[in-house]
């Protein structure tokens, strides 16, 4: 994990101007550009931000930031503290928010936001331990509730990222755009969780399936050379059909789903064969991550499957970092247009300083000026539905059915997506729409876990419905039915947005600013 900002440090021709770049061509030109071009020229006075509030980013001999390259950047430019980057980050917001004296309660689960009329005035939740029902009134609310990485049976995400601030933003009438782009690479998933890139693959590893077979040379087309993926996987970590490096997810993604992984799910990343030598002195910071959780990369392989990083779209927001709900303000992963097909490496955590910052200016702003346009009444239907849910007694349990939900969207809307597999996933996830709205069985302490499994089918459907649209293969959107970029029908963004009976598709052409 890294900050990724235009310093010119590592090298003197980097500006704001090649990151915007990046970002657009690495996007595949189906980014909101101005949105891009914001984060470039802000990303360095956010950067300067976090270092006065404490975190402690590396720094060469002379003390300069040490900015090394990352996915989809022409010059280095990504910071970082080592391996704990997002906790320092983390650390230093927190220390910031006890400084200013700002309210937070812990341990409550947003349910859904109060709209009336197309604005926002509030949201209801309840407390995840005494299942108390809270309700919040207020002028301005952000949304920066993070990823979507509990709906997929393989992520590296926390427990409980289950994509709620996007259905919450869905259900309240907010366009959502850019689903189908996401970050998926190779992970450690179990016991812990471990992204296996940069300098692992340049030591040249052996992949391996559950029966020991070595699979990759069978993937990849005449003349490129299992080299050749390893070479260009150590600079991609994500996986993308923007270069050769997909092969190796395909694969892996293949192996697995046709059965001939590991009794985990996984495949074998094996560097047994590599001098124990140069693993130590090349590859020193996951040989000592490894080492202190009990394995020898030297010696073992490790088990890895394709997993989900990262969303690229999210609610749709402007350059205020406003929806297109009144009152409503977005930031973050949970954000949506200012990241295309693909993102550069070290763009998440500089999209979240930068229109963290714009949002809360924003949401200040409206917060002074505005007439509360919502009641506690308002919140009733909300406080009704989670009571009505609470009650439930039906015959299917929650758990098997989130389950079902992650095999489906990791199967079938992840590395490999076709039309086949994206209509059957729809149909299945509409079905179990139904399901969830009326015949699961919840008790009091299964209360949350049903809220959760709600958002995971809602924004599993748009998710797919986005996926089942684009019929054409662009960055991390691969379609083996559609393997080609085709500029001329889908040089578009996907919105997405529920309209009551169902969901509705938009196709808006971006505004060019750098054009392909």
């Amino acid at each position: 994990m890294a900050y990724g900002a235009a310093l010119g440090i590592a090298d003197p021709r980097d500006s704001c101007e090649a990151h915007f770049r990046d970002i657009v061509e690495t996007g595949a030109y189906v980014c909101d550009q101005d949105l891009s071009r914001i984060i470039a020229y802000e990303a360095p006075d956010r950067f300067h931000e976090l270092v006065e509030w404490g975190v402690d980013f590396l720094r060469r001999p002379d003390g300069s930031f040490l900015q090394v390259m990352s996915d989809g950047a022409t010059y280095p430019r990504a910071c970082g503290t080592g391996a704990d980057t997002g906790r320092q980050i983390m650390k230093a917001l927190k220390g910031q928010v006890m400084e200013r004296g700002i309210n937070v309660i812990e341990n409550v689960m947003v349910v859904d936001l109060i709209e009336r009329g197309g604005v926002v005035g509030g949201a209801v939740g309840i407390h995840m331990e005494t299942l108390e029902r809270i309700v919040f009134l207020a002028k301005s609310v952000i949304l920066a509730t993070g990823g979507h990485g509990g709906l997929y049976s393989y992520n590296v995400f926390p427990p409980g990222m289950t994509g709620d601030g996007y259905a919450m933003a869905l259900r309240a009438g907010a366009k959502l755009v850019n689903l189908e782009f996401m970050q998926i690479g190779p992970c450690v998933v179990s016991p812990f969780k471990f992204d296996v890139g940069g300098v692992l693959w340049r030591l040249g590893p052996r992949l391996m399936n559950g029966r020991g077979e070595e699979y990759l040379a069978k993937y990849l087309p005449g003349g490129i050379s299992i080299e050749d993926v390893y070479r260009l996987k150590s600079v991609t970590f994500p996986f993308t059909m923007r270069n050769p490096s997909g092969y190796i997810d395909i694969a892996n993604f293949t192996e697995i789903l046709e059965g001939r992984g590991t009794e985990r799910g996984c495949v074998l990343f094996d560097l047994s064969h590599v001098p124990p030598e140069r693993i130590e002195e090349k590859a020193s910071i996951p040989f000592r991550f490894f080492s202190r959780r009990g394995v020898d990369i030297r010696r073992e392989p490790l088990e890895i499957a394709p997993a989900i990083q990262h969303l690229n779209g999210g609610v749709l927001i402007n350059e205020r970092a406003e929806t297109n709900l009144t009152g409503l303000y977005a930031a973050g992963e949970v954000a949506g247009g200012p990241h295309g097909a693909d993102r550069p490496g070290g763009n998440s955590l500089a999209d979240c300083q930068v229109f963290g910052a714009r949002a809360g200016r924003q949401a200040a702003l409206r917060a002074k000026r505005a007439v509360r346009a919502i009641s506690p009444r308002d919140a009733g239907r909300i406080v009704g539905l989670i009571d009505s849910v609470s009650r439930m007694r039906g015959d299917y349990n929650v758990e098997p059915l989130m389950g079902r939900v992650k095999q489906l969207m990791w199967r079938n809307v992840s590395v490999v997506r076709n039309e086949r597999g994206l209509n059957r996933t729809l149909k299945e996830l509409s079905g179990l729409h139904g399901i969830v709205a009326s015949r699961i069985f919840v008790d009091e302490e299964g209360l949350v876990g049903a809220l959760e499994l709600r958002n995971m089918v809602e924004l599993g459907m748009a998710i797919t419905k986005a996926a089942l649209t684009r019929r054409e293969t662009r960055g991390s959107h691969y379609r083996e039915d559609y393997p080609e970029r085709d500029d001329g029908r889908w040089l578009r963004m996907i919105e997405i947005s529920w309209d009551g009976g169902g969901l509705s598709v938009n196709l808006r052409r971006p505004r060019m600013i750098i054009h392909p």
